[in-house]
């Protein structure tokens, strides 16, 4: 989103926890909501200027189990923001030549040293990688606990509609209408989405295939 745009957005957050009869302290939780409040947060989401890419991750795939790099610590999360800050670089890239400054919510098991340094090895990484590097703030992104900052639980809502509609309940059931609703505000380059909005982690063609077939709703974003 632009930072033109930031307080105007936050505000939102803040107008959402005052429907749910909450104060600017709570925190938005996507897994703590009711099926009715994950309507209205949908429906909120889509009244601000901002566009959204999803990095997803099938931990158990053997296209991750299986790669030796991925088993170290700290790498899987470091590698999924890799291909985020590929995305998030094209989109300031692409419009405007901005800058784009990634804000990640701490997380007391990652450590974020270690990830500046493995985007500081990226940068001189031959062959080079497909991050566009003047469009993307590398090394002074943004560490925050999700209480002190109203986006990053916008965030944690869209992470939530993609994994409902992935993850079966205990009665074998998943709910993709959510991320349905927004699907419009997904970031695309003309009519791709899978390769922008919505990057699977171990998505080859054979895989994405699988993934299309085996969701249905797949097909209709």
């Amino acid at each position: 989103m632009p930072d033109i745009l930031d307080m105007q957005t936050s505000t939102m957050i803040s107008r959402i926890k005052e429907t749910f009869a909450q104060d600017d302290r709570w925190v938005l939780h996507w897994s703590q909501l009711s099926h009715a409040q994950k309507r209205y947060v949908c429906q909120e989401l889509q009244t601000e200027e901002w566009i959204f890419s999803c990095v997803a991750a099938d931990k158990t795939h053997t296209h991750i189990t299986d790669a030796p790099g991925l088993k170290q610590k700290y790498a899987l999360y470091s590698y999924s923001a890799r291909l985020l800050l590929e995305r998030l670089s094209w989109y300031a890239r692409d419009n405007g030549g901005q800058k784009a400054l990634p804000m990640f919510e701490y997380r007391s098991n990652i450590s974020y040293a270690a990830m500046r340094d493995y985007f500081r090895y990226l940068r001189g990484w031959i062959p080079p990688t497909e991050i566009a590097w003047d469009n993307i703030e590398y090394q002074d992104f943004k560490i925050l606990q999700k209480r002190k900052r109203r986006l990053l639980q916008a965030a944690d809502c869209l992470c939530g509609m993609v994994r409902d509609g992935f993850e079966y309940d205990r009665y074998g059931f998943i709910e993709p209408s959510y991320i349905l609703s927004v699907e419009s505000r997904l970031y695309r380059r003309g009519s791709n989405l899978f390769s922008y909005g919505l990057k699977f982690l171990h998505a080859e063609r054979n895989v994405l295939d699988k993934l299309r077939h085996e969701y249905d709703w797949l097909n209709k974003i």
